[in-house]
Order: C-alpha cells, then structure tokens, then sequence
C-alpha cells in the first residue's frame, strides 16, 4: 500500500508542478506581450508628457510637426518619397531578435523608412526649423527620429511613430487624432 501512496503522491506533486509551470510560462508570455506592444499617442498633451524632441538640442518634436504638415496629405498620402531618400530618409530595417516595431508580413508592399538623422545625405534639405540645434559633437541633437510605414503600391503612409533613437520604451505610435492636431498648428 505505501508503494501506491508514494506513486500517487508523485503523480500529483508532478501534475501540480506541470500546472505552475505553464502558468508561470503564460504570465512570462504576457508580460513580453504587454511589454513589447507600443503606446499609441493621440493628443498633444500625450505627446508632451513623453517628452519626445525637447527640450533643445533634441528636434524630434519641430520634425514630428514638419512631417506631418508638409510630408502626407490628409489622407496619408505620401507627398515624400522614402523609398527615393527624400530629406534624408531611409529604409529602417526592424531587426531582430528584439523588433523596435511590428514585423512585416509582406515586405514587397510595406517598408519601413526612418528620417532625422541629420548627418544623412539630404538631411540637409530638411527646414532650418529641424535642423537649427544640430550640432555634430552633441548626440542629443540628433537622436529623435520619425519612421513611417510605407505601402509602396499605393504611396501610403499606413503608420507614424515616433522614436529617441530607437530606443523600445522611447517609441511611440503617433494616433490619427494627434496628426491632426499638429497638422492644424
């Protein structure tokens, strides 16, 4: 009888611990998930409290706003061209193994393209008002950047974020609200 009660014990203190592994590994999986998923800004407000671009030298913020006024129309067509480095952009790869954004699935249409960094060719073409702090011997007037997700069939710009160099908790997703804010600034 001892040798039953002893296998059974077994089994169960083996099934208890299978059970606290998997749960332990789905709160490991969720916290990655939660951890990984970018915050999406909407408002000024949001944008300001995150502190993205400012104080000088840093120019995220006059290159967020210049984007969004001069780069894509109101219905986010783009009126840069990434894919040809207009104003210095270029294409952002996203690698691995911890993505800054979300992965493509079909690179052939999408892409994603970076500008601000303003030592780039064409960076130069950027507005004063971008470029104004920029000070080669100074990393903090160069480090925010604006990268897009650009439908090459369509010349669409599906998605902004914004970015202290390339930093993951520093990213952001700029939300349809809030490029209408800064396009009517």
């Amino acid at each position: 009888m001892y040798e039953f009660e002893h296998v059974v014990a077994c089994q169960i203190t083996q099934t208890d611990m299978m059970a606290h592994f998997n749960f332990l590994g789905f709160v490991l999986l969720m916290a990655a998930v939660i951890h990984s998923s970018l915050r999406t800004l909407n408002s000024v407000e949001e944008l300001n409290e995150t502190g993205f671009g400012r104080p000088p030298p840093r120019n995220g913020l006059a290159l967020l706003v210049w984007y969004v006024q001069n780069c894509i129309d109101n219905n986010m067509v783009s009126l840069c061209n990434p894919m040809e480095g207009d104003y210095g952009f270029h294409e952002f790869k996203n690698a691995g193994p911890f993505f800054l954004l979300p992965r493509l699935k079909d690179k052939k249409t999408y892409g994603y393209f970076t500008i601000g960094n303003l030592n780039y060719k064409h960076a130069k073409d950027l507005p004063y008002e971008v470029r104004k702090y920029y000070n080669p011997h100074d990393l903090k007037s160069n480090m925010d950047r604006v990268i897009v997700k650009y439908n090459k069939n369509k010349n669409k710009i599906e998605e902004v974020f914004i970015s202290e160099h390339y930093k993951k908790s520093k990213t952001y997703v700029v939300g349809s609200p809030l490029i209408t804010e800064l396009r009517q600034q």
